[in-house]
């Protein structure tokens, strides 16, 4: 199968690589939005009370928001401009004064009243995972979340040593690196397209005890785009079809970067798409992995 993109794809089904785009095997990708899930997966490992007011744990936080309101967006927490005052993305700044502004932004709606997309809310779920297990948000994921699954193409933190790092682009131009990578809970998870498949399938089909929470649906919302239809938002994750198939999925969108990760429980099948052109469109890759590979007749 002939894709004519800058990046890496993979489809995997039962584990096994049905597709890997020829010669990316070996170069990691930084997988932006699509972390978002993994933020919320290592959070439901780590086994926090999600109704339990984020103030327990970030006293500067509005007292009713919950870990629930920020990893389902129902937080009323802005995205980053101009949801977060005095939050500029393009301008270097210690991680720990931006999450500052982030934990003591205005809110935008109540919680738990409004469906609002917000990277800043899961900045800080992030912080609190760091602040309740006493580790850093990297080491967590590393050490409790990606080693257990045996997923061992998919790292957080630093890009890892030695290995091939897809340099982002911008109609063609490399595009500079903004200090939001180190933000934890956003930014800063990498792989290959065939390691986050990988990694995909084996959250999915593992026993850890809370994984299903992910998936249920927990803010009801109805969108139909190109076949790709959504039902509601889970935790980090979208619930509905790409082409008439259950679902699971979740756009990335950084500076030099588009990604998507996708997930079909009945198949069993995962598909990874990470591009380092800034002016890539997924879908109709999407489109032709998923009805060249996974269509029957």
């Amino acid at each position: 199968m002939g894709l004519d993109f800058q990046g890496a794809a993979a489809v995997t089904v039962d584990g096994d690589v049905l597709f890997e785009t020829p010669g990316t095997g070996t170069t990691w990708y930084r997988l932006a939005s699509v972390g978002k899930h993994i933020c919320a997966a290592a959070i439901l490992e780590a086994g926090l009370d999600l109704h339990a007011p984020v103030a327990g744990w970030l006293p500067t936080v509005d007292s009713r928001v919950t870990l629930h309101h920020l990893l389902s967006h129902t937080a009323g927490i802005g995205h980053w401009q101009p949801g977060v005052p005095g939050f500029d993305i393009d301008v270097a700044m210690p991680v720990e004064e931006r999450l500052r502004l982030m934990e003591q932004a205005p809110l935008i709606a109540e919680p738990g009243t409004a469906w609002h997309y917000s990277s800043p809310g899961y900045a800080i779920a992030g912080r609190v995972l760091e602040v309740a297990t006493g580790q850093p948000y990297a080491q967590y994921l590393n050490a409790h979340l990606f080693a257990p699954l045996g997923a061992t193409a998919i790292t957080a933190g630093d890009p890892p040593a030695g290995r091939t790092i897809a340099e982002g682009h911008r109609d063609g131009r490399p595009v500079p690196t903004n200090d939001l990578t180190s933000l934890p809970g956003t930014r800063d998870v990498w792989a290959t397209a065939a390691g986050l498949a990988d990694f995909v399938t084996r959250l999915h089909t593992s026993n850890l005890p809370r994984v299903g929470e992910l998936a249920a649906g927990h803010v009801p919302m109805i969108t139909d785009e190109d076949g790709i239809t959504t039902e509601s938002y889970g935790y980090g994750l979208y619930m509905g079809t790409v082409y008439g198939k259950a679902a699971y999925l979740h756009p990335g969108d950084n500076p030099g970067f588009q990604t998507l990760s996708v997930w079909f429980p009945e198949q069993r099948a995962s598909i990874a798409i990470l591009a380092n052109e800034e002016s890539t469109d997924p879908l109709p890759i999407l489109h032709d992995l998923v009805h060249g590979l996974l269509t029957e007749g």
